[in-house]
């Protein structure tokens, strides 16, 4: 077997891996900062907080996206059993926390949550 298909195809390989890196980078860099998520807060970045506070405390939620009274008492439960300031508010250090959670139980929601959370 000749040496240039050989030496062609690594070339392609460590671009290609080059690349992948490149854009996962990219994707990393480019997530849209997520500010704090609170009491009266609406979307997709509380559905998140919902199932993450259902998972770890079975808190029995609602998962309609709207923060009301019952999502604010199980969220400090949360900050509480996790040694998190108990300000029912969502920061970086309490989303970092509930997304482990939505990692571990809520697969499929994993990019969705870390792109509408705050994180580190």
């Amino acid at each position: 077997m000749p040496m240039f298909p050989v030496i062609k195809r690594a070339a392609v390989v460590t671009a290609t891996a080059a690349l992948a890196v490149t854009a996962l980078a990219g994707t990393a860099s480019a997530r849209p900062g997520a500010g704090e998520i609170a009491y009266g807060d609406r979307g997709t970045g509380v559905k998140c907080v919902q199932l993450a506070l259902n998972a770890s405390l079975h808190s029995g939620l609602q998962t309609d996206g709207i923060w009301g009274a019952r999502t604010e008492t199980a969220l400090r439960a949360f900050q509480k059993a996790n040694g998190l300031d108990q300000d029912g508010i969502v920061g970086v250090q309490t989303g970092s926390q509930l997304l482990e959670v939505i990692v571990h139980h809520e697969h499929a929601w994993g990019v969705t949550c870390w792109e509408n959370m705050p994180t580190w």
